[in-house]
């Protein structure tokens, strides 16, 4: 079987990736300020900032049939990261309309190719229970002691700009 054509994401592709993103992925309703935001930024750098990255696969009726989204970071470099690049993989998601025929599967590996040949070592995915499977035929694994906070420091209750002054 052929591989399922894929292309990189243009901005005019971004209201589908909204569409994908808000109304596919969460299935909850996203306030306008969001959806301005989102569509905005896509729009903006689609094409033009070489750190955005995605790939679609379209559905042959004006509409996407899935797409991948990631990020190139620039860190610094390391045993882990030479040349201090590395990736995130921020959405992967199927139109319900077109699933079970290999899109997730085409998107991802395109939006990681690109990822790798632009340099990064390292590629890195937060998975849902469903995409699990997936990822892991691709060769992602589990990597241990990954924590994430959501909320600025002050807020968690932590030390804050005003504390700073005070502490050796």
């Amino acid at each position: 079987m052929p591989p399922t054509p894929t292309r990189p994401a243009v901005s005019d592709d971004a209201e589908e990736l909204l569409r994908l993103r808000v109304d596919v992925l969460t299935g909850r309703p996203a306030d306008d300020a969001w959806r301005a935001t989102f569509l905005a930024d896509m729009q903006a750098r689609l094409g033009t900032d070489p750190h955005l990255l995605a790939h679609v696969a379209d559905a042959g009726d004006g509409t996407l049939a899935a797409c991948a989204i990631g990020v190139l970071y620039r860190g610094y470099d390391g045993p882990s990261y030479p040349g201090g690049l590395w990736g995130r993989v921020h959405t992967v998601v199927t139109d319900p309309r077109h699933r079970r025929r290999g899109l997730a599967e085409a998107v991802t590996r395109a939006l990681v190719a690109e990822l790798q040949q632009k340099g990064c070592s390292s590629v890195e995915l937060i998975a849902t229970e469903e995409g699990l499977p997936l990822y892991e035929k691709l060769g992602f694994a589990p990597a241990a002691h990954y924590l994430t906070l959501r909320r600025p420091l002050a807020a968690a209750g932590t030390v804050g700009p005003a504390d700073e002054e005070g502490a050796a």
